[in-house]
């Protein structure tokens, strides 16, 4: 059996690293004027979880961090993440379509719930932080496909999309967001604390979803939603609090 970093080199070299090509995939298809959610499954298609999961653990070796449980990489699906987003922005108060707000993902990895959000018509900015390098080097490259291949919605608007190299804990531009999701299924409670504290600087009616785990002072959100969402390991339960 070949070792972790030769099958790493090849899921790359037949995965990540092959570019999406729009107009050979409507001809080969027979569709001409793809929707901009079929545009998105077909460019985010060629990244797929187990490819940035094993990038993710190689630049981990050698660190503290290689056998954390908090550095597990997982995934969002498409169609069920803006099903989701849509769901829950469209009966905030804080949003409607006449006034779009903002999205946040925090540790948004291969930046693929970024562009996935980027579809909804609540949202005129999509924004995600992410602390690994090699996790966002692949997320820019995503915001540059959604950009050139996916863009713009079905509704003809097209927000501002952008991955960020950084830690959610300093750079906290994302408490003035409207919507923000984080995948925190492994953080321990140390990290569910120090997320539950920066998130009382969000703004009164503003969303916050947590995959798995709940806050651990939810004293200034009002828990509103329970729902099973799918992810690349499989279903897990997303907990939706709103700010008050």
């Amino acid at each position: 059996m070949s070792n972790p970093t030769e099958r790493l080199r090849r899921l790359v070299e037949n995965g990540v690293a092959k570019r999406f090509d729009l107009n050979a995939w409507a001809r080969d298809t027979g569709c001409a004027q793809p929707t901009a959610l079929a545009r998105l499954r077909a460019a985010l298609e060629q990244i797929r979880p187990d490819v940035v999961k094993l990038i993710v653990m190689e630049s981990l070796q050698g660190t503290a961090a290689e056998d954390a449980d908090t550095m597990v990489y997982g995934e969002t699906t498409a169609e069920a993440f803006l099903a989701f987003v849509n769901h829950h922005a469209k009966e905030t108060a804080a949003l409607d379509e006449s006034a779009p707000g903002v999205f946040y993902d925090l540790g948004s990895g291969a930046g693929k719930s970024i562009v996935t959000a980027a579809l909804s018509p609540y949202f005129r900015e999509c924004h995600g932080i992410e602390i690994l390098p090699c996790a966002h080097a692949i997320a820019e490259c995503v915001v540059e496909d959604f950009i050139r291949d996916v863009a713009p919605r079905d509704d003809g608007g097209t927000p501002t999309v952008s991955a960020r190299l950084g830690d959610i804990f300093v750079d906290l531009a994302w408490t003035d967001a409207d919507f923000v999701f984080c995948n925190c299924v492994t953080w321990d409670e140390a990290t569910i604390a120090r997320l539950t504290q920066a998130a009382g600087a969000m703004r009164s009616g503003s969303v916050l979803a947590t995959a798995l785990c709940p806050l651990s002072e939810p004293n200034a959100f009002d828990f509103i939603a329970e729902e099973e969402l799918a992810f690349s390991w499989g279903p897990c339960d997303v907990l939706v609090h709103r700010k008050r």
